[in-house]
């Protein structure tokens, strides 16, 4: 029988983020040495707008092998429930028997987050001030965290559509001492900052304009709808975090971005085999589009920490 683990278990245990940020790392660097075997994101869409996606993956040096199966129905919110919502099934890889089945929210919360910020550690400037679209919603909050943990000190931008939500979150973080502010214009959010963060909700058209941006800045999409195509226009460099899924025909983002060629990828440019910012000026783009093996490596840790 396996084992369940439910979100407000994973909670609880209050595990230390740092500890993410150092397995989302580890795993972009086994990803940059081919030591790990997914495929490209396979998914349903039973309703306009929203989607499945099942994410199954092994990690061979780690002995770790299962599945996430994540939904995102953006119409949720009217209905009293989250927008988002998934399980992580792991599974025994000598036998292919599933031994645990855990609430993936907090996982791939925190570990997109983590994502976010192993990219602003190699491609941003140094001492960026980050800006995040959308930063009330669990994505957005998780990010709010982890800048804290990564990149203490950092004075954060926030935007929703909700002000008293903003300034909730604002109190949520007193540790920020000032430096979490409310910028409820997205234009003057995108220009005042150096690490823009799209953590925006699914959108039917773009909001941002590629005339915002400016030289020297990282554009992190976690979300990626925000922006329309022509944004690649305004760029220097595209990054990703694997190249063959965001290009996938099926699921990947050539919808959104029909012209989208990423320069490099996440991993090589972790492990240095890729060249990422090679100057200052430099305006870098980032298409992480989630990789499962972030979900296996963060399960395990919160299964051996509980």
């Amino acid at each position: 029988m396996y084992r369940t683990v439910m979100d407000e278990q994973i909670r609880a245990a209050d595990l230390p983020a740092r500890a993410v940020y150092d397995l989302v790392r580890k795993g972009f660097e086994l990803h940059a040495r081919g030591q790990f075997e997914f495929p490209a994101k396979q998914g349903v869409h039973t309703r306009p707008g929203a989607f499945t996606h099942a994410m199954p993956a092994y990690l061979p040096s780690e002995n770790l092998a299962g599945t996430k199966l994540i939904s995102i129905y953006p119409d949720n919110a009217a209905r009293g429930l989250s927008p988002s919502n998934g399980v992580i099934i792991m599974m025994d890889p000598d036998t292919g028997v599933v031994s645990t089945i855990l609430d993936a929210t907090w996982i791939t919360n925190i570990r997109t987050a983590m994502v976010s910020l192993v990219d602003a550690a190699h491609l941003a400037n140094p001492d960026p001030v980050f800006g995040i679209l959308g930063a009330t919603g669990g994505t957005g909050q998780a990010h709010v965290g982890a800048i804290a943990t990564v990149f203490p000190g950092s004075r954060v931008l926030v935007n929703s559509r909700s002000r008293e939500r903003c300034d909730a979150l604002v109190a949520d973080f007193p540790e920020y001492d000032g430096q979490l502010v409310v910028t409820m214009d997205q234009e003057a959010l995108v220009k005042g900052c150096d690490v823009v963060i799209v953590c925006t909700s699914h959108l039917a058209r773009p909001i941002l304009q590629p005339e915002w941006l400016r030289p020297g800045q990282n554009v992190l999409n976690v979300h990626t709808r925000a922006w329309p195509a022509r944004v690649l226009d305004a760029v220097d460099v595209v990054s990703c975090d694997d190249r063959r899924q965001v290009l996938d025909a099926t699921n990947g983002l050539t919808d959104v971005f029909p012209d989208l060629s990423p320069d490099v990828e996440l991993g090589q440019v972790v492990i240095g085999t890729q060249d990422g910012r090679t100057s200052p000026t430099q305006t870098i783009m980032s298409f992480n589009y989630g990789l499962p093996i972030f979900d296996l490596l963060v399960a395990d840790y919160v299964l051996r920490s509980l």
